[in-house]
Formats: C-alpha cells, sequence, structure tokens
C-alpha cells in the first residue's frame, strides 16, 4: 500500500503542473474571467480595441455599486489586487460614473459592477473602468453606454511635483 501511495504522488504532481495554466503568461484583458470584451469592439476602433486587449494588465479590481439616476453611487471594492493600493482610486473613478440605463419599473436600483485595470504604459500608469450590468436577470454582458473612463495615474515611483512658494 505504502509502495503504490510512493508511486502515485509524482504522478499526481506531474500531471497537476502539465494540466495547470502556465504561470509565464501574460494577463490582458482578453484573458480575464467574466469581462465583456465583445462589447468593446462597439465602443473602441479597431486599432485602438486590439492595442487594448493584447496590453499587459498589473492590476485589476472590482467595484460594485447601484445606478441611481444614471450615475453609480454607492461604490465599494469587491475584488482587489495589489495589496489594496489602487483601491481608493477605483472606488473615486466608479462613484459618479455616468451611464446611460433603461427603467426597469421597479423602486431598487439596477446594481452594476465597475471593472478598473491598471496597465504600466511606458508614459506612466493609467486605469480604465468598464461599467457592466449586475442586475438580478439582466444581460450580463451588457456594457452599459458612456460606461468606459481612462484616468492616468502618473509614473509610477514617481513623488508628486511640490508647490513652489513666490515668498521673498
Amino acid at each position: 500500500m505504502r509502495t503504490l501511495l510512493i508511486r502515485l504522488i509524482p504522478l499526481v504532481l506531474l500531471s497537476i503542473f502539465v494540466a495547470g495554466p502556465a504561470s509565464g503568461g501574460v494577463r490582458t484583458i482578453a484573458n480575464l474571467p467574466g469581462l465583456p470584451v465583445a462589447g468593446l469592439r462597439v465602443y473602441l476602433p479597431q486599432t485602438d480595441y486590439e492595442r487594448l486587449i493584447n496590453e499587459p494588465i498589473k492590476a485589476w479590481i472590482v467595484v460594485r455599486g447601484q445606478v441611481v439616476n444614471n450615475k453609480v453611487s454607492g461604490a465599494r471594492v469587491v475584488r482587489s489586487e495589489a495589496n489594496g493600493v489602487y483601491d481608493k482610486i477605483s472606488v473615486q473613478m466608479a462613484d459618479g460614473m455616468e451611464l446611460y440605463s433603461f427603467g426597469t419599473g421597479t423602486r431598487l436600483p439596477p446594481s452594476v459592477i465597475v471593472n478598473i485595470l491598471i496597465y504600466q504604459l511606458p508614459k506612466g500608469e493609467h486605469a480604465f473602468a468598464l461599467a457592466q450590468n449586475d442586475s438580478v436577470g439582466g444581460d450580463l454582458n451588457l456594457i452599459y453606454s458612456r460606461s468606459i473612463k481612462l484616468r492616468y495615474l502618473g509614473l509610477a515611483g514617481a513623488t508628486p511635483p511640490t508647490k513652489k512658494s513666490n515668498h521673498k
């Protein structure tokens, strides 16, 4: 029995390494689960779309909120990467984001998910926000119109410039 167990352990470990995903692969928007990538084709020119979905992602933050008067409110982080470094900026980007949504005839505001993707580009860090429907019974692949937001975060590791004093 013990020899059988000793023979099976290397086989199980080998099958885990062979069948598991490659850890050396670059993570892009195209291979993130649950993102409605096909909907981006409608909003972006083809060259920008190709560039965006193939660019490596540094961090992915998921923020959930509600659509009230065509704006996201009550945004809160539900999934975060990079030890929470980008959580505050993600909530700021999502909260107040203007969306066009259809009324459902209910008093409960529809739920929305805002995916914030952090990119390290040559000119600095950029955050890309994409809002998608999260309502019960709604189309999860629906991207709200006016739901894309891009924000420049600055150069990684750079300190913000100090204000110069005009004292003489």
